[in-house]
């Protein structure tokens, strides 16, 4: 049966197509990625696209009208034109437009140049800010700000020409849009943002016109999430990938798995068929047993032995499957070795191990052995070789598909150990590179982070943390301050006592740490102490003013080994500490500002010669 939706919408396009009349909408001619020209003059975009998929949905032809932003609103008025697309919903708005349910999400941001001091919507008085004709999102800034001056352009390509020849500075706009016009400018790095709000694009029609506002949304609800997203997808590329690498590990592990599996099959068919063979051999004895009563004696003893070589068959199958089990476990465990030789020492181990070999040589060359006693077996994988097993022992041909099996394992796990290495190193650069940055932003910084690493590795160690642990306290210690790229340099290298405005600057770098840092695949928990390494025991600190324990336990680390450091570091504003003056300073204020077990446990570090004697001199 047709639901009411069905029959709603029936009558609606029943209604419009008495008239023979398109539904018109009006939208902005140059709104990248929504709807503007392409090289050919070609009107293309996500909005073009949608309303092609709501007239093939719903059956209603759509003329679309492609005009500067500001004479879109004025058709609408004017009666030229049944509804606009692509517009928020603003109160000032609502008085003369109905507004159909919400289509696209769409940030509307402060854009900036990175050189300009500026931290917040208050700043923003000393200059002019552009913005479209007709731009919703002006009033919004208005009330966060009265005292901000605009000046309006027709479209996007105006204002980021005004920009390019710098007549602005400073813009308001849609995030998608103005990074769209910014980066096909070439522009784009040169500007930071300031979120202002997160709004809704609608279609808008004149107030009371239910008719068409009715018909608008059932088609809209028409469009399914993944129809919209697929056209979403043509102009603005998925952000999230799958990882080329995890393909890779994924594969390998499947790999590794299957012939595992094929490993454990052909032991099982070798047992199967010894047993079977035993089986027969008992068989034709009893019979023989029951024909020649004369050798009953004979025969009866031949049974018991034949009994007792079964008993020590059962006992080696029981031996190769703890031998095989013990094998599966060890080659798992070459995944977490890193030295190539002690990696391949423990392959010929397990080789041993599994064969019940003794004589059995590891080569680790490429190149094929020209003079050797015994058996070559190849390790390689994809072609690419690792090296060779020698063997002198005697070899069935069961037990050789067994040990190239293994050793085919083995390749694909060195492999997948190489990648994970240099996935490592990879992680490890992109953050010695921020660090770098950092350095060049905050010259006053440098070799700071290093030394603060330093020390919370070391408070760690007397902590007993795992070696894991050990490592992500490094590099936060590494990366603590990274969230000061976002403070204007004038308030990072300010010689004299910061104000009120510039401290709140100084408190935010924590907040923008974790921002970045929490984008890193596994650093996670590495981002969250970034955050709270300025939190106090008593409570008092920034960014959430967390007290004790509700502080993690290694950001309380961290706040210890950073400020060891700057009191250790020399400043145009000051002359840093002796050890013995900043332990006493870490003693005035444990419990208040330090947890009192950690700062107990460096003094004592501190104490045992543990500071590196060069404090910090910028």
């Amino acid at each position: 049966m047709i639901g009411i939706r069905g029959i709603v919408l029936f009558f609606l396009i029943f209604s419009l197509s008495i008239f023979s009349q398109p539904l018109r909408i009006a939208l902005d001619e140059d709104y990248a990625p929504f709807s503007f020209y392409d090289e050919n003059g070609n009107l293309i975009g996500i909005s073009v696209d949608f309303w092609k998929l709501f007239s093939e949905k719903t059956g209603v032809e759509v003329e679309l009208v492609p005009v500067k932003w500001y004479r879109a609103q004025e058709l609408l008025v004017e009666g030229k034109v049944d509804a606009i697309d692509q517009i928020f919903k603003t109160p000032e708005r609502e008085e003369i437009f109905s507004f159909s349910r919400p289509v696209f999400e769409m940030r509307s941001c402060v854009f900036f140049r990175k050189d300009l001091p500026i931290g917040d919507f208050s700043d923003l008085s000393s200059y002019v800010v552009g913005a479209l004709r007709g731009e919703g999102a002006v009033e919004t800034l208005r009330r966060k700000n009265p005292d901000v001056e605009f000046e309006f352009f027709d479209n996007y390509s105006s204002i980021v020409k005004a920009l390019k020849e710098k007549k602005i500075s400073v813009f308001l706009g849609d995030d998608i849009v103005a990074r769209y016009y910014l980066s096909k400018g070439d522009i784009l790095p040169e500007f930071r943002t300031l979120h202002l709000e997160t709004n809704y694009l609608h279609v808008a029609v004149l107030r009371d016109n239910e008719s068409v506002l009715s018909l608008i949304n059932v088609g809209l609800s028409r469009i399914s999430e993944r129809e919209r997203n697929e056209i979403i997808r043509n102009y603005i590329p998925l952000a999230l990938v799958t990882p080329p690498w995890l393909l890779r590990v994924v594969f390998y592990g499947t790999s590794a798995f299957a012939i595992a599996f094929g490993i454990a099959l052909s032991f099982i068919y070798l047992l199967k068929r010894k047993v079977e063979e035993r089986t027969l051999q008992l068989r034709e004895a009893n019979e023989e047993l029951k024909a020649q009563n004369e050798e009953i004696e004979a025969l009866y003893q031949e049974v018991s032995a034949n009994q007792e070589e079964l008993e020590k068959l059962y006992g080696e199958i029981r031996e190769l499957n703890e031998r095989f089990r013990e094998s599966v476990w060890k080659i798992a465990k070459l995944v977490f070795i890193e030295d190539k030789s002690r990696f391949f020492f423990e392959v010929g181990q397990i080789v041993k191990y599994l064969l019940n070999v003794k004589n059995l040589k590891v080569i680790l060359d490429d190149r094929t052995p020209e003079k050797v006693e015994g058996a070559v077996f190849e390790i390689s994988h994809s072609g690419e070789k690792r090296g060779y097993i020698v063997l002198e022992d005697d070899l069935s041909e069961d037990e050789k598909g067994v040990l190239e099996s293994l050793l085919t394992i083995v390749s694909a796990i060195y492999t997948y150990r190489k990648l994970i290495s240099r996935e490592r190193k990879l992680y490890r650069d992109i953050v010695k590179t921020w660090v770098k940055a950092l350095e060049y932003y905050d010259y006053y910084t440098k070799g700071h982070s290093e030394e603060v690493a330093y020390y919370a590795v070391e408070i760690g160690k007397m902590f007993g943390l795992d070696d894991e642990k050990l490592e992500k306290l490094y590099w936060a210690g590494l990366l603590h301050d990274i969230g000061k790229i976002y403070v204007p340099q004038v308030v990072l290298n300010k010689t004299n006592k910061l104000d009120e405005r510039e401290f709140g600057l100084i408190k935010i770098h924590p907040v923008k740490g974790y921002e970045l840092v929490k984008e890193i695949d596994g650093f996670e928990d590495v981002a969250i102490w970034i955050r709270h390494h300025h939190e106090r025991w008593d409570g008092k600190g920034y960014p959430d003013g967390l007290k004790g324990e509700e502080i993690p336990f290694e950001a309380r680390i961290l706040c210890v080994a950073d400020s060891y450091q700057a009191m250790r570091s020399d400043r145009p504003y000051k002359r840093g500490k002796s050890v013995e003056e900043s332990i006493q300073e870490l003693r005035r204020n444990a419990g208040r500002q330090f947890d009192s077990a950690i700062v107990e446990k460096f003094i004592e570090f501190l104490e045992g010669g543990g500071d590196l004697g060069t404090g910090h001199r910028g």
